[in-house]
This record gives C-alpha cells, sequence and structure tokens, in this order.
C-alpha cells in the first residue's frame, strides 16, 4: 500500500538515502581519513551520554554538523560540496487513511506539497553539481562520498531486510568524527529508521483496522466515492493530474480528500486506527528500547563535536540555500572530467 510521507526531507534523511545507496566505482586508492574521523575512531571521549530523546534543535544542530564535515572532506578530496538547510516542514503522514479534515482542505493529498518538494530537490546546488559532471567524474564524486561499494557495514532492520553500506568515503567519515563508533551508529540508526514501516504494516495487518475500513468504505460509497479503501482513493486522487491543469486537479484532490477525511473522522477508522498504532508503537519500542537508548546516548554524546563544528568560524564553508547557484569546480578535482 502506499502511503503518503512528509514533504520535508531533513538534512539526517538525506544523508541516509545517499548512506544506503548503491555507489560508483572509482580506479586508485581511496584517500586517507580525514583528522575528525581518525580521531573519531577512538571513540567518543565524553562521558556516557544520557539515554533521552534530542530535542529538535539537537536533531538540526547533528545535521547541521554532518553537513559541514561531509563539505569539509569533500573539499579535501577536490570535489565542492554545499552546506545546505532541510526546508520548513509542511507535509504530514496519514498511513491509515486522511483523517484532518481542515489539512486536507488545504493540502488535498499533499500532491502540490509533493511538486514543490521536488522542485527543491531539483534546484539542491549539490544535485545541480553532479548532474553537471561528467559519467567519470560522477562516478568519482560519488565515490568520495559513499565509498566505492556499499561494504563494511551491516545491520538487519525489523523488517528482515539486511542493509550493507560502505565504511568509506566522506558520509561515513562524517558518522564516524561525530559518533566514534560507525558500525555501532549504523546498526541503531537502520534499525530505529525502520521501526516505523513494521509498526504501520502490524496496523493493516489487524482485523479491527479491516472492519474500519469497511465502515469507512461503506460512507465513502454513500458520498459517491466508492472506493475500497484508502490508498483506492489516493491513487484516484494521483490520477487528477493526467486529465487536469494543475490548479484543477489540486482542487479535485483536496474536494475528495476532505471526503475521506470526513469519512474517516465519522467512522470508527480514525479511532481504531489511532488506537492500533500506539499500540503497536509501543510494543516495537519495548522491544528495541536498548537500540533506541543507544541512538540517544550516541546522538547527545555527540552534541559537543556538532558545537565545536558549527561554531561561527567554521560553519559556513560552502553554505548555501536551494536558490544559490551550484558550488564551483576547484582546479584540483581533476576526476571531474
Amino acid at each position: 500500500m502506499q502511503r503518503h510521507r512528509p514533504v520535508r526531507a531533513t538534512a539526517a534523511a538525506v544523508a541516509a538515502f545517499l548512506f544506503l545507496g548503491g555507489c560508483g566505482s572509482a580506479t586508485g586508492a581511496p584517500p586517507g581519513p580525514s583528522p575528525e574521523a581518525a580521531a573519531g575512531r577512538a571513540g567518543p571521549a565524553e562521558p556516557l551520554a544520557p539515554a533521552r530523546e534530542p530535542s529538535a534543535a539537537d536533531t538540526r544542530l547533528l545535521e547541521r554538523a554532518e553537513q559541514v564535515l561531509i563539505s569539509r572532506c569533500m573539499d579535501r578530496r577536490g570535489f565542492p560540496y554545499a552546506v545546505t538547510e532541510a526546508p520548513d516542514a509542511t507535509g504530514r503522514s496519514f498511513p491509515y487513511g486522511v483523517d484532518d479534515i481542515e489539512w486536507a482542505r488545504a493540502h488535498g493529498y499533499g500532491g502540490r506539497d509533493e511538486r514543490a518538494a521536488a522542485r527543491a530537490r531539483e534546484a539542491d546546488p549539490n544535485q545541480r553539481y553532479f548532474r553537471g559532471l561528467s559519467a567519470s567524474g560522477r562516478a568519482a564524486a560519488r565515490t568520495a562520498l559513499m565509498g566505492s561499494a556499499p561494504v563494511g557495514l551491516s545491520a538487519t532492520a525489523p523488517t528482515g531486510m539486511t542493509i550493507t553500506a560502505s565504511a568509506e568515503g566522506c558520509i561515513a567519515d562524517a558518522e564516524r568524527a561525530l559518533y566514534g563508533d560507525l558500525a555501532t551508529w549504523f546498526r541503531v540508526k537502520v534499525v530505529t529508521m525502520n521501526l516505523r514501516p513494521v509498526r504501520e504494516a502490524r496496523v493493516h495487518e489487524d482485523r479491527q483496522y479491516a472492519d474500519a475500513v469497511g465502515q469507512w468504505a461503506a460512507c465513502m460509497r454513500a458520498a459517491g466515492r466508492p472506493y475500497p479503501d484508502p490508498d483506492a482513493s489516493r491513487q484516484a486522487a494521483a490520477r487528477f493530474g493526467e486529465s487536469m491543469a494543475p490548479a484543477e486537479a489540486d482542487a479535485a484532490e483536496a474536494e475528495l480528500a476532505v471526503i475521506e477525511a470526513t469519512c474517516a473522522t465519522g467512522t470508527p477508522l480514525a479511532r481504531v486506527s489511532q488506537a492500533l498504532d500506539h499500540t503497536s508503537g509501543e510494543r516495537l519500542r519495548a522491544r528495541h528500547q536498548e537500540e533506541i537508548a543507544l541512538r540517544w546516548r550516541l546522538q547527545n554524546g555527540a552534541l559537543p563535536t556538532a558545537r565545536r563544528v558549527c561554531a561561527p568560524h567554521g560553519s559556513q564553508e560552502h553554505s548555501t540555500d536551494a536558490h544559490d547557484t551550484a558550488p564551483k569546480p576547484r582546479s584540483s578535482g581533476g576526476s571531474h572530467a
């Protein structure tokens, strides 16, 4: 089942995507580790940090520090890398059907927000720079960023999937500098980032949810929208753009989303799905409390390093936003050709 996701992609999420993605190849031995990464291999010097969830500000600081460290590392390897800021959150997640009438009226299913996010990704200076490289230059830059192959790190997600990544490259160096034990950080990150899909899958498999969806579908039929489940109505909305102008499609999408939300709140669907989601989440958190606590400890332990990295004298390197021009190539980047 396709589910609506938040539009905002944090710097950490983008880094995780790059970290877990495929890698290009480049000849020659990889450059040596950065000074920060070399120091990080010895482990954090700070005492054991508390197992409390980092605040939103702390998380943004860690994301910013990782971006700065990646930029410095890429610069040493001959590639410019802009330190970008993640866009503000405008999206919502409705994995069990839209159940907020006012949000639906303003955003529909989030199609307009998703188009804006796609435009922001297209305008990202690093993406524009990499797209402008030759095939060999892109492979070299990708290897500098992510390592030559996804080997060296491995972890099994709660979904059962084994995820691997490279222990080399600038992303790995940046995370090693912040969290010290890269293998442990990778493991707890993989586990904690994959709790949500397991939680949502369990809700969708629950008989109570299926019964509630049946009552929702009856409400939708009465409203002239005979969709069997929220995924079907969402897919119908996604097709509006195939035959309508963007403004007309957005209006039609919002109209359908409001009907969906009205039926979700007017039947047991919203209440049942929220209760099941809470119960499933609590059980998963209890089962993986060790990994969650360890991730929080590593994040809190990395905050002093992040503050030093992001100090005013060191946080403006190649800093930009999505509206700035792409980073300029450096003469030392012989692999750009």
